[in-house]
């Protein structure tokens, strides 16, 4: 049993579930400042009678949206921490007495030591790209200054748009709504699954990423279980044996992507 579990809350229903599977840190999307998950008010999220719980902000923030979350964050009672994606959550909380913990989530920008870094010296936290090969990130977790956090399960996040692409396309081409839709690439032919809601759409990879080869890394603060878009039969499945099932893969790490930034030598 992996001790240092974080697993998004897709269903409230579910937390027992987790609970028994072993799961002792949970993420939850709050209304509003969240893009590609589904989220719950903090009325819910407080009312969860769960220990170590985090709250989840992860699309781009306005002026006013920073303005509304410092009112929200002093009211804060049972929440250990913040997942967020716009640093202007860290600006606002650097400059507080808030006991909150900071962990930075970008998907995509985390590829490197010198950055990884830079914000650990500033934050708790960071998520490492969920692009990178299994000895890429062997290095930065290596050259960490704190213990990091890495995606483990689950669709990984291919992209984020502020745009509403599904709406969009619907009314341009008269195409039948769907919220929670499959898009083909037509160069590809490999298919995405998108999730919109008012604030953007999220594009999620074609196969459910399992990362139990990372299982065995040092200096990992939490191993990320996002169970969006799969069926909890399959989440508890692999929670319980961490081998790799039907539709399943290994996601970059044995298969490098060529439009990154490669790790520098000093």
């Amino acid at each position: 049993m992996i001790s240092n579990i974080l697993i998004y809350v897709d269903d409230l229903k579910h937390i027992e579930d987790y609970r028994k599977a072993g799961v002792s840190a949970f993420l939850f999307g709050l209304t509003d400042y969240c893009v590609g998950y589904n989220t719950y008010s903090l009325n819910e999220i407080e009312n969860c009678s769960v220990s170590n719980k985090y709250l989840l902000l992860n699309r781009l923030l306005t002026s006013d949206d920073i303005d509304n979350l410092k009112s929200i964050i002093p009211t804060l009672k049972t929440i250990k921490g913040l997942i967020f994606e716009d640093v202007g959550v860290y600006e606002y909380l650097k400059d507080t007495s808030s006991n909150l913990e900071m962990i930075l989530f970008q998907n995509h920008l985390a590829t490197n030591s010198p950055t990884v870094n830079f914000w650990l010296d500033r934050l708790d936290s960071i998520f490492i790209s969920n692009e990178l090969t299994l000895e890429e990130i062997k290095t930065i977790t290596s050259k960490a200054h704190k213990p990091v956090c890495l995606h483990l399960y689950g669709y990984n996040q291919a992209m984020y748009s502020r745009r509403l692409l599904l709406s969009n396309w619907s009314q341009n081409f008269n195409i039948p709504y769907q919220n929670t839709n499959v898009i083909t690439d037509q160069a590809t032919k490999v298919k995405f699954r998108a999730f919109e809601n008012d604030y953007g759409t999220v594009m999620y990879s074609p196969h459910i990423f399992n990362g139990s080869e990372l299982l065995n890394l040092p200096n990992v603060k939490y191993f990320y279980v996002n169970p969006t878009l799969v069926d909890l039969p399959q989440v508890l499945t692999f929670l319980k044996d961490l081998t790799i099932q039907p539709g399943e893969d290994t996601g970059f790490l044995h298969q490098p992507t060529i439009y990154k930034l490669k790790e520098r030598s000093k």
